[in-house]
């Protein structure tokens, strides 16, 4: 039986009853089958069995009245004294009849009540058939049901049920009707879930395919624009064949000068293409290319904004806690928050890590300088650049930004200096930086030459591609005098050039403020810790080596630290800055940033206009008018469009060079009649590398440095060394040697220079290194090649070889 089925009384049951009947049959004395024996065979027998001593008893009763009978007679044939004696014998005789006819009529009386025992087990079978057909008909109108309910009704199948039992049944089946109910309820809520699932679905499958239908329609656009370049190309490579035929046939003709200036045009677009595609191909190989279909595809602020401003403060929190307060942090730097010109510093560091987190692009800072910047005495490991490199590279990749210090410090040994190494900034930094860092602490003695070269680079700088912000960085600077000092005593580069990032962290102004007892060579301690934050966990004798403040006059690794840890935070500021400008664009027109990535495609379309408009992926770059006017550097050289152009073969540089030097038989090469078959040529120089390292930590490779002295160096009997000139406006052009601080007073006495066919007569040394040429243009220019080519030759007759490591034009 089921669960819900009542337990049955044995007695309902045929086999039970026939059962009893044998039991009884054989007290009775009678013989009687197997209890196993089915119910027809037990009957069958039982009733033989009736018969056969019915039978018997009928004709023993029958025998024994006669006999009776006869005596009876006798006895009244003798005398009536033995009537009494008759009559006990009569009721003998009746007694004996009765107990005969008993055990006749028990056996059928017993037949009788299995019978109806039996008659009563198939009239329930009939009711139960009822009742089941009942349930299935409440199971069949309710087709929700569970596989459940259904084993539930089908339990009382073949069940008997007595008055009670059927009331207990009926509540069953009455609370089983309520269960089905409940479920049919359920049932249909799950289904109208289903349904709007099912809606949701065919929405979001509509969305996709106008997605799929968008980006299908901007690929065969892609495609036909690239057929359209590749034909307009074709065309162009036609056009260029046909004027190289044309110019052979010019200078056949003798036409010198316009033969001259087509073929410069051809070299200019041959030029031209060839780097398009050596980009392209880059761009390719990197994954990141300006513009084109992964640019037009990308989703914008692709991360998560709320988590990313968590774990900006986390890090905020963290240097807060390391440096006890902010103080220390705000005070390294000259300008500071709450000042209204650092402020608007901010603002303007602000927008351009705001356009990095936007398009997920990279933010760069490039640090220039002299030994100092490039770490010497120390790892290289532990130079404040690679120090800060660590600490905000794992926040920036939160939000995908890749963010990257570079570290374009040179030491002494070449003999560079600020003066000479600024006109290279584009060469050194590459133009793709944010941020440029400037540090020549122990070269800067003459102020009026320190306040030029300031304001000189400040402009240069602010005139690459990208506008980076120019900051500096000294390693004095005990109190705030000190600080300004270093960068301008009268405060004016930091009033007029403030707004544009310009600002200074001076490492010894903060710490001062907590204790720093000043500089002593070799020194473990900052004023507040022992060791840098890494060095805790390092060995003993690297950890007293991370303590040091200062090496000698160069910063050790915990003076290095206060550096990083000072601009990091500063950059942190912008950091929030730029997320609290890119919140409130959106919220003015009605997004919010936090769900941008759970928005529909539509939506992220309109997010995507809305951010690029405000910043776009190429950065918006100053003008010289945005600037105000130079006051300690000369119009001539400060009021100009674009930086110096440079080729420094020093090492390391991070961009690309603007002069270029062409081989002796390219068909441009204006001094191609001057070589001679078999003539050695110029050859690049690289000097030995550095080891500027403690001793213990010179075998680990992350320490080495990577300034090295390099050139292009001349031998004696050596051809000619061709230059081609970037476009000047003022038409200054200088030449370093990489050979020491002096080396200028070699290239002027073992070089001869000249510009196309004019030799220079009135060579100058300058900047130690380096000789000048030409400090501007006189009177009118005119090329015919277009471009302007300088020539390097060592002196007939001199047994000493030259080298060169910058040639500069303004």
């Amino acid at each position: 039986p089921s669960p819900l089925t009542p337990p049955l009384s044995p007695l309902l049951s045929p086999p039970a009853a026939l059962s009893l009947s044998l039991s009884l049959w054989a007290e009775l004395g009678f013989p009687h089958g197997s209890s196993t024996r089915g119910v027809a065979t037990a009957e069958a027998e039982a009733e033989a069995e009736a018969r056969t001593m019915g039978d018997r008893g009928v004709l023993e009763q029958e025998t024994t009245l006669e006999l009776i009978d006869d005596h009876i007679l006798g006895l009244d044939d003798d005398d009536d004294d033995d009537d009494g004696l008759g009559e006990e014998l009569m009721g003998a005789l009746h007694k004996r009849a009765l107990n005969q006819n008993w055990k006749f009529f028990v056996p059928v009386i017993i037949l009788i009540v299995g019978l109806l025992f039996t008659f009563g087990y198939f009239m329930g079978i009939l009711t139960s058939e009822k009742n089941n057909r009942f349930v299935e008909a409440q199971y069949q109108s309710t087709p929700q049901l569970g596989n459940g309910t259904l084993g539930m009704t089908t339990g009382l199948r073949g069940s008997v049920f007595t008055g009670g039992e059927r009331v207990r049944v009926e509540d069953e089946l009455k609370r089983l009707d309520e269960s089905v109910l409940k479920e049919a309820n359920n049932e249909k809520s799950t289904r109208l879930e289903l349904d709007e699932l099912k809606h949701k679905y065919n929405q979001m499958a509509a969305q996709m395919d106008t997605r799929l239908a968008k980006i299908k329609r901007r690929e065969s656009e892609l495609e036909e624009r690239a057929f359209k370049e590749e034909k307009a190309l074709e065309k162009e490579t036609e056009l260029v064949g046909a004027l190289e035929e044309k110019v052979i046939g010019m200078d056949k003709e003798g036409r010198d000068n316009p033969t001259n200036e087509l073929r410069h045009e051809i070299e200019e677009l041959k030029e031209e293409l060839t780097d398009l595609r050596l980009e392209e191909k880059f761009h390719e190989h990197s994954g990141h290319p300006e513009g084109g279909q992964k640019d037009a595809d990308k989703m914008l602020l692709d991360f998560d904004v709320d988590g990313f401003s968590n774990e900006v403060d986390r890090v905020v929190k963290m240097l807060e806690d390391y440096w006890k307060g902010p103080d220390v942090l705000t005070h390294t730097l000259l300008l500071r928050p709450g000042d209204e010109i650092y402020e608007a510093g901010v603002e303007f560091v602000a927008e351009k890590i705001s356009r990095a987190l936007v398009w997920g692009d990279k933010f760069v800072i490039g640090a220039m300088g002299s030994s100092v910047t490039a770490g010497h005495d120390n790892c290289n490991f532990d130079s404040y650049e690679r120090q800060m490199e660590r600490l905000l590279k794992p926040v920036f990749k939160k939000a995908g930004v890749d963010f990257t210090v570079r570290n374009g410090g040179e030491g002494g040994t070449c003999g560079d200096s600020f003066e000479n190494q600024i006109w290279c900034v584009r060469h050194i930094l590459g133009d793709d930086i944010d941020v440029a860092h400037y540090s020549w602490t122990y070269f800067e003695n003459e102020p009026h030459k320190v306040l030029k070269s300031h304001e000189m680079w400040i402009r240069w700088v602010l005139m690459m591609n990208r506008s980076p912000a120019p900051q500096f960085f000294n390693t004095g600077g005990r109190d705030d005098q000190e600080c300004a000092n270093a960068l301008d005593s009268s405060g004016h580069l930091q009033r007029v050039y403030g707004k544009f990032g310009v600002n200074i962290a001076c490492l010894q102004n903060g710490i001062t403020r907590r204790g720093y007892p000043g500089k002593k060579w070799g020194e473990i301690g900052d004023g507040m810790h022992k060791t840098t934050r890494y060095g805790e966990t390092a060995s003993d004798s690297r950890k007293k080596s991370l303590g040091v403040t200062f090496r000698n006059w160069h910063p050790g690794p915990l003076g290095f630290q206060v550096v990083s840890d000072a601009f990091a935070y500063h950059y942190l500021y912008a950091l929030k800055r730029a997320l609290g400008f890119i919140k409130t664009h959106l919220d003015e027109h009605l997004f919010d940033a936090a769900k941008i990535r759970q928005s529909d495609s539509d939506t992220k379309q309109k997010i995507r206009e809305l951010l690029a408009n405000r910043w776009p992926k190429a950065p918006k770059i100053l003008t010289i008018n945005e600037l105000p006017p130079p006051r300690y550097c000369d119009e001539e050289l400060c009021n100009v469009d674009e930086p110096p152009g440079c080729t420094n073969w020093e090492l390391p540089t991070f961009g690309r060079g603007q002069i270029r030097i062409l081989e002796p038989e390219h068909d441009m090469n204006p001094f191609r009649n001057r070589f001679h078959a078999g003539e050695a040529q110029w050859r690049k120089w690289t000097g030995d590398k550095r080891y500027l390292i403690p001793r213990d930590e010179r075998a680990m490779a992350k320490c080495e440095h990577l300034d090295v002295c390099a050139g292009v160096e001349g031998r004696p009997k050596t051809g000619l060394l061709t230059l081609r000139m970037p476009r000047m406006t003022v038409g200054r052009i200088m030449v370093c040697s990489p050979d020491g601080k002096e080396a200028g007073k070699q290239l002027m006495e073992n070089l001869d220079f000249w510009l196309e066919d004019k030799q220079f007569h009135d060579v100058k040394q300058v900047y130690g290194k380096c000789v000048l040429l030409q400090e501007r243009w006189q009177g009118a220019v005119h090329d015919a090649k277009g471009h302007i080519h300088v020539g390097v030759k060592v002196k007939e007759g001199s047994q000493q070889s030259s080298r060169i490591s910058h040639v500069m034009a303004l």
